[in-house]
């Protein structure tokens, strides 16, 4: 009898592989491996043996439920942020791209308590002024900033394809911050791998640190606030958001410098439908998964209907729920980094922070940032990107339920935004948000 409580041989790696084989009838495990457009070897199993020591990436346990709002008038965007706070929301994202009333903007609203971001161009500058008591202040109560005034020269030039009055004045207003902000979010909407996408938002960031730096340290700046989407492929997102705060730290560790990193994500549009609208619950909810088990601080899920339709109280409302059933349903909020030890993301992790600082440095000998985008090298690799994504989706290789497979046909499709058709008039290539739902056979 004592027999039966003997340890167990020791497997290991090998032991897997020649066992599956024998099961599988001579099938290899080389066989089974799947290599992605990025390059990243997809194992058919993992151990121990697959990862390095595993090591968290981030020490927090919650994150800010947000709400996204254009500010097209003071009056109701407020409306809208205070109904989103008595909802549930823990967090305002404001977008404003004009001249507003601040003052009616925040009425009622506690900005120093919670987080709040104002995604400002240069027609709002005057935001960042009148805020100044407030933006990039340590909250007292949780030593944490809760109040970021965003403003992205770079992002607004790739957007609009030209510079607002040109680059010296426009990477001046840097110097007014304490917060460095880098707004990525774009690189993935408009088609680009995972590993670009995180290699072109290093470059992004590097320029920034190698334009403030001044030798010795980076005067007056706080922290770091990276904006990412996140899309649907649920292991891969993940191991994205976790790279992408392991690669900012190595990008510092270059300064030698270490500041806080706050990392904010939307959801995606790129894989969003016109027709059967609520299949972007499935997306969004997953993609959501995948931001708060990278780590993400804060998170927007987007409604079903945006960018198809005036979003409404109710997709609003359903936006928010999401999260709220992740937090407080799904317990997702009680473990920090509840991913490390999988082996599965760790490897993944290290494999695409590898392939992201190889092409990083490849774009950085090219001169940077700008340099490669005003050389059109950052748009040619982000073009092509797209266009293979767009081949894969037309032949259905990638399914989007409901989009280019298993088509409700009694749908009425919502409206669709086209992005694709507007004229360049811009001195640059202008790097546009993609939709598959525009290009379904």
């Amino acid at each position: 009898m004592n027999n039966l409580f003997s340890p167990f041989e020791e497997s290991n790696y090998e032991t897997w592989c020649n066992q599956l084989t024998k099961d599988l009838k001579g099938i290899t495990v080389d066989e089974l491996k799947k290599i992605n457009k990025d390059g990243i070897v997809v194992e058919p199993y993992y151990t121990s043996e697959n990862s390095s020591k595993a090591v968290s990436c981030f020490s927090h346990t919650g994150w800010d439920i947000c709400e996204h709002i254009e500010v097209k008038d003071e009056k109701s965007a407020n409306q809208k942020a205070l109904a989103a706070l008595k909802g549930g929301a823990s967090g305002i994202c404001f977008y404003i791209n004009k001249k507003i009333n601040t003052t009616l903007l925040i009425q009622n609203i506690s900005i120093e308590h919670i987080y709040c971001a104002f995604y400002l161009t240069n027609d709002s500058l005057h935001v960042l002024n009148d805020l100044k008591n407030f933006h990039s202040q340590i909250n007292p109560h949780d030593s944490k900033i809760k109040c970021f005034v965003l403003i992205d020269p770079l992002y607004l030039l790739v957007k609009y394809g030209e510079w607002h009055t040109n680059q010296t004045k426009d990477l001046e207003t840097l110097n007014e911050l304490q917060t460095i902000s880098v707004n990525a979010e774009l690189y993935q909407n408009a088609g680009a791998t995972l590993v670009n996408e995180l290699a072109i938002t290093l470059t992004h960031l590097n320029e920034y640190l190698n334009y403030l730096f001044d030798g010795n340290t980076l005067t007056n700046k706080k922290i770091i606030h990276l904006t990412c989407s996140v899309a649907g492929n649920f292991f891969m997102e993940i191991a994205k958001i976790r790279a992408y705060r392991n690669l900012i730290d190595l990008v510092q560790k270059q300064y030698n410098i270490q500041l806080p990193i706050h990392i904010h994500v939307n959801t995606t549009q790129l894989n969003k439908s016109n027709v059967d609208a609520y299949t972007n619950l499935l997306r969004t909810t997953t993609e959501g998964m995948s931001a708060i088990i990278g780590g993400c601080d804060s998170l927007s899920i987007l409604p079903y209907n945006y960018g198809f339709e005036e979003t409404n109280s109710f997709s609003e409302r359903i936006a928010r729920n999401q999260q709220h059933i992740l937090k407080e349903e799904s317990y997702l909020d009680k473990v920090c980094d509840i991913s490390k030890g999988s082996y599965y993301i760790e490897t993944l992790t290290q494999q695409i922070a590898e392939k992201a600082w190889e092409k990083f440095k490849e774009i950085e000998n090219k001169g940077g940032f700008i340099n490669a985008y005003t050389s059109g090298l950052i748009s040619e690799i982000i073009t092509t990107d797209a266009n293979n994504l767009i081949s894969l989706f037309k032949t259905e290789k990638v399914v989007l339920v409901g989009v280019n497979k298993y088509k409700n046909s009694n749908d009425k499709p919502l409206g669709l935004h086209s992005n694709l058709n507007i004229e360049n008039k811009s001195t640059f290539n202008i790097i546009k948000p993609i939709r598959l739902v525009e290009h379904k056979v």
